[in-house]
């Protein structure tokens, strides 16, 4: 128990110490900016820079390892992309191969297998390939670079099947050992790897294989073209890929990387290190790489202990053809000479950092010295101003900073306060001064003035309105505004009131009755406003006598009466008489136009107008020589507006030849003289837009109207007769021609005897021609059916564009030595509505014209497109050829009949095919958008409303 009781002891002293020194410096802190200043500059330096230090080296290594990391995915991505390029490039060559005239003819050629072999041989040392194979589709190999048995067959594999169906591919591939001999009698031997430790031999190997079909003029049936690299062992292909990755002296401290090829988890192919001296090919790749690579398709980085150098590795995988993981790549760099720069560079920024905190800390105490300094010079002037001294200031500031300012606007304030006593002084008498002012102008205003107190009483009134009213000002003072207001009410007095400045919107000006104080009232014009002096509300009243103005607005309103009586009757009068002529001619499509007496214009109507683009204002009043030359300058030259006066002659000479020609019967119910023949005269306008218009004249007695001219648009009757009159012409023209060659064989036929071989010639010319006949007449047909049926027997439904497109493409066959389409691949469906063997026949029109008009050779291209047209979705279809071309004038006639883009008439066609294309598609409500340049190309695109 006495033991104890010392420990207690301490203990309770040691905390009560512990409490009166907290207690000083919370006391300190609190009491003194000096100190806080000084505390808050020590700060950076004793408490940040521990921290800042910590939180660097963990974030700085970490961000230092993701930098890492994401290096050794661009390189392995790297790695990816050179195999990547050998596997395009073996495709290529491969395909190109395949497409050599000399061994297209030297595997048509059956006892030509030497030189196939030898030609083989050559091929593959040029392009890089350890193997080059001909074989049938089966795999039996006609030919070989590598001494393979004719007749053997080679192992069936992905790139094997996609060569078989005409399409050239290439593929990372793995064979077993028994089948490597059907590539080269060595592949076996040459892909052998030694297992690290004694573990056995990897037998199999990963090849680059490549395949093409021969093309189809080939005589032997399915001919295929194989082709490979042999990655197994094959130093110089990944020594060339770590020279691409890692070039020497690209890494820190001399250091080197490494790249691998793997099958499975066993490396086939690695670069020797070297400064280790050493390739490690057999060895096993490490157990989570293998199965985050090989099970999980997924990348792998790591740490790696190569030859004792620790190593940032990572592996990808390797596909075959067919999205299976047969192999992996790998890339890695020692990781050691980062490590040590990492390091280095957190030393040296630990070190200026240290040395920043320093300096700032002792900035920062200097500046708070200065300022505590300032600030309690500030202080000393203020505690002399409070004791009265109001001639003490701070003076110039030490510098001219905020601190600075501070103490000048201090003075300022100082300087302002002393000022402003003596302008409160002069404001003050000014005040006085106003008050008497306004007093005089409130006694002598010529209205009434009176303002009332919140519960109706007169607050205060001047002269004039206790003139107006017949009181004294003090018996105005002592009433209420009900007593003179007939229609007060206090309730409207108080949501005045009540809304404040907003109340005087309601009444703001109004009219009413007032009562003087002998019984007599007058009328009067009462104007309202609001305003609140203090806490309290005041309602301001302006009056004003209107009892003259009253009765004169009475006087003005019984004359306006009368008037308004008399005009509507005769209003009335005229509106009857001018309707039914004003319904005829602004209901009439023909154009009118009306003169007077003095053959001036007096009225036209809006049929004229719209067809002559004239307005009213510039018609009406012209003679008729300014007319007719006004209209004879928006005319054609070849067929101007006749000349009024010209008409009226004409029109005349007409009536006397009717008039001569009758002979007058007395006999009662004889008929009546015949009307003059009607005259009709046609000009072609060219303002405000391209017309054939007929115009005549009929003459008139009336007053006011001496003749009038009446015009008709017949542009749309003269352009069908020129339509049918060429459309006949052409169409006879192209008929005439095949007709012409079809009489003219079989003429010769019937007068000549032929030998077998011409006379099939001269019949095949008929036949052609025949052909092309019905090809125009069909045609001719289809536009007449089209055209008589506007879209009637089109059969719409929703469809998927692709599926028209490709609807096309597998029917149509390209002309010999030419590629089919080349389709883009959209993934979203776009629906149309429409019909779509009428969508079908349209398309092909447009293919088929691709590739007539490109008759030097080039890709044909179709692609879709999507866009709004005059507001509408649409989903297009595009045509791309790389032809002849067209100008603009060419491109502006494509869509005519029979016309034809090609001046030579080397190219086949009947000029039919657009014009069917685009009454197709106007009749689905789409447009038609074709692009052109000359020896360019031409592009053609369909543009169908979306469903």
């Amino acid at each position: 128990m006495n033991s104890t009781r010392p420990v207690a002891a301490a203990s309770v002293l040691a905390s009560k110490l512990a409490i009166s020194r907290l207690g000083r410096w919370r006391q300190a802190w609190n009491g003194s900016l000096r100190f806080r200043l000084m505390a808050l500059g020590l700060m950076p330096l004793v408490g940040a820079f521990p921290f800042v230090i910590a939180v660097l080296v963990l974030v700085g290594g970490e961000r230092a390892n993701s930098l890492l990391s994401s290096n050794l995915q661009s390189n392995l991505s790297a790695a990816s992309n050179y195999l990547d390029q050998l596997k395009t490039q073996a495709a290529t060559r491969v395909s190109q191969l395949a497409r050599s005239e000399r061994l297209v003819q030297l595997v048509d050629d059956p006892g030509s297998r030497r030189e196939l072999d030898r030609h083989l041989r050559t091929a593959a040392e040029g392009a890089g390939l350890d193997f080059l194979i001909a074989a049938t589709a089966d795999g039996s190999v006609i030919g070989s670079s590598t001494n393979v048995a004719q007749g053997q067959r080679i192992p069936d594999s992905w790139v094997i099947r996609q060569a078989r169906i005409g399409v050239a591919n290439a593929a990372y591939e793995r064979f077993e050992a028994r089948q490597l001999l059907a590539f080269a009698p060595a592949f076996p031997e040459q892909a052998r790897i030694a297992l690290e430790g004694n573990q056995g031999a990897e037998t199999r190997a990963l090849l680059i294989n490549a395949a093409a079909h021969f093309p189809l003029s080939v005589r032997v049936s399915d001919v295929i073209l194989v082709g490979g690299v042999l990655l197994n062992r094959n130093f110089p292909l990944i020594e060339h890929m770590r020279e691409v990755i890692y070039p020497v002296g690209s890494l820190p401290d001399d250091a080197e990387g490494m790249t691998s090829i793997h099958l499975g988890g066993v490396s086939v192919a690695t670069s020797r290190q070297r400064l280790q001296g050493q390739r490690a090919v057999g060895t096993q790749a490490a157990p989570e790489a293998v199965e985050r690579v090989m099970r999980a398709g997924q990348h792998w980085t790591g740490l790696l202990d190569v030859g004792g150098t620790s190593y940032m590795a990572g592996y990808a995988d390797l596909r075959d053809g067919e999205g299976q993981v047969i192999g992996m790549i790998g890339a890695g760099f020692p990781d050691t000479p980062y490590q040590r720069m990492t390091w280095v560079l957190l030393g040296m920024i630990a070190g200026l950092l240290a040395l920043t905190l320093l300096l700032i800390s002792v900035l920062f105490l200097r500046a708070g010295r200065e300022l505590t300094q300032r600030l309690e010079r500030i202080a000393q002037t203020m505690s002399l101003v409070r004791q009265g001294d109001r001639q003490a200031r701070v003076g110039v500031p030490l510098r001219d900073d905020e601190l600075g300012r501070l103490s000048q606007h201090f003075d300022v304030l100082l300087n302002t306060i002393e000022e402003q006593d003596a302008r409160q002084r002069a404001a003050q008498q000014a005040i006085a001064d106003e008050a008497s002012r306004r007093r005089a102008l409130f006694e002598n205003e010529r209205d009434g003035v009176v303002i009332l107190n919140a519960d109706g009483s007169v607050f205060e009134a001047n002269p004039k309105a206790a003139q107006m009213l017949g009181c004294s000002i003090d018996e105005l003072q002592r009433s209420r505004l009900g007593d003179w207001d007939t229609g007060f009410r206090q309730e409207r007095l108080d949501r005045l009131l009540s809304q404040g400045s907003e109340g005087a919107k309601e009444g703001l000006f109004f009219e009413t009755t007032h009562r003087r104080c002998d019984g007599s009232s007058y009328a009067a014009e009462v104007s309202v406003s609001v305003a609140t002096w203090g806490e309290r509300h005041f309602v301001f009243l302006l009056l004003r006598d209107i009892s003259e103005r009253k009765a004169v607005e009475a006087e003005l309103a019984r004359y306006r009466s009368d008037l308004e009586r008399l005009v509507e009757q005769r209003t009335a009068e005229l509106n009857d008489r001018s309707e039914q002529l004003d319904a005829i001619f602004a209901l009439s499509p023909d154009g009118f136009v009306s003169f007077d007496g003095e053959q001036r214009v007096r009225f036209a109507n809006r049929a004229f107008l719209r067809l002559s683009g004239l307005e009213m204002a510039d018609v009406v009043g012209m003679d008729e020589v300014a007319f007719s030359r006004r209209l004879q300058a928006a005319c054609r030259e070849s067929a101007p507006f006749p000349q009024v006066a010209q008409l009226r002659a004409e029109r005349q000479r007409a009536t006397e030849a009717a008039s001569s020609s009758y002979l007058p019967d007395e006999t009662p119910g004889a008929p009546l003289p015949p009307a003059p023949a009607e005259l009709r005269r046609s000009f072609e306008l060219l303002q405000p837009r391209p017309r054939v218009v007929e115009v005549g004249i009929r003459m008139a007695q009336a007053d006011n109207v001496s003749q009038v001219l009446y015009f008709r648009d017949v542009t749309r009757e003269t352009e069908v007769d020129r339509m049918k009159s060429e459309f006949l012409s052409t169409a006879a023209h192209e008929l005439r021609t095949p007709m012409t060659s079809i009489y003219g064989f079989v003429k010769l036929l019937r007068m000549r005897e032929f030998d077998a071989p011409r006379r099939n010639d001269l019949l095949s010319t008929i036949a052609q021609q025949s052909e092309l006949m019905i090809t125009i007449i069909n045609q001719l047909l289809d536009l007449a059916r089209i055209e008589a049926r506007r879209g009637q027997d089109f059969k719409f439904e929703s469809l998927a564009l692709q599926d028209v497109v490709a609807s096309v493409t597998a029917g149509y066959q390209p002309p010999a030595g030419r590629d089919s389409p080349v389709i883009a691949t959209c993934a979203q469906p776009l629906r149309i509505r429409g019909d779509s063997q009428k969508l079908q026949q349209a398309l092909l029109n447009i293919v088929a014209n691709a590739y007539k008009y490109s008759p030097g050779g080039g890709a044909v291209e179709i692609g879709y497109r999507l866009g709004d047209h005059a507001g509408i979705e649409c989903h297009g279809v595009e045509v791309r050829d790389q032809g002849i071309g067209m100008t603009e004038e060419q491109r502006s006639h494509v869509c005519e009949r029979f016309y034809r883009a090609d001046a030579s008439g080397n190219i086949p066609g009947t000029g039919l095919g657009m014009a069917i294309v685009k009454e197709i598609v106007e009749l689905h409500q789409g447009e038609l958008d074709i692009t052109s340049e000359p020896g360019q190309g031409t592009s053609v695109t369909i543009w169908i409303p979306a469903a």
